[in-house]
């Protein structure tokens, strides 16, 4: 490439970007830099249907100096305090590969949860489904199998807490 092709899309880039933020155009969650979270509050509770490593994993990951994480009977100030709210649902297991006589070698296994916050008794952002999926082979015996499933399981979840993390807090 020569110079005066780098220059040209160099330039035709800017000319872009320039366009774009001239009729207002923003990445949504890029507002006010304070994510799902709102900039004035000061404590949130997180809660849901998740087993209590899960929702202890993203208390630990949610710690911020901008607000404490309290359980819900500690709230003193119900304006500056939000409750993130975790769904996770049932693991789906789906043959996904199969042997010649149509036994199932392969499952894919699949991780699903949305957070939602609510203040007060509003819902004020929803991350939509966030999902992570991964295969489990099915060789060796049942003990095998099932540590097989527990390791992809911890890390499915350990994936899907990062994403749901980085959601909160760009706020997608």
């Amino acid at each position: 490439m020569t110079l005066i092709h780098i220059k040209t899309a160099i330039l035709t880039g800017l000319m872009a970007g320039l366009l774009l933020t001239g009729c207002a155009y923003h990445l949504v969650g890029h507002g006010g830099g304070s994510g799902a979270i709102p900039a004035d509050v000061t404590s949130i509770t997180v809660d849901g249907n998740a087993e209590a490593r899960l929702i202890s994993q993203l208390r630990q990951r949610l710690q911020s100096d901008r607000y404490s994480i309290v359980d819900s009977s500690a709230v003193t100030d119900i304006s500056h305090h939000a409750t993130v709210l975790l769904n996770i649902y049932p693991l789906v297991f789906t043959p996904s590969a199969f042997d010649i006589s149509g036994v199932a070698t392969q499952y894919r296994m699949t991780f699903t949860g949305a957070l939602k916050v609510n203040r007060g008794n509003q819902t004020i952002w929803q991350s939509g489904l966030i999902q992570r999926q991964g295969d489990v082979f099915v060789t060796g015996g049942p003990t095998s199998i099932e540590a097989s499933k527990q390791r992809l399981q911890q890390d499915l979840s350990k994936q899907w807490l990062s994403d749901a993390v980085g959601r909160i807090r760009a706020g997608f």
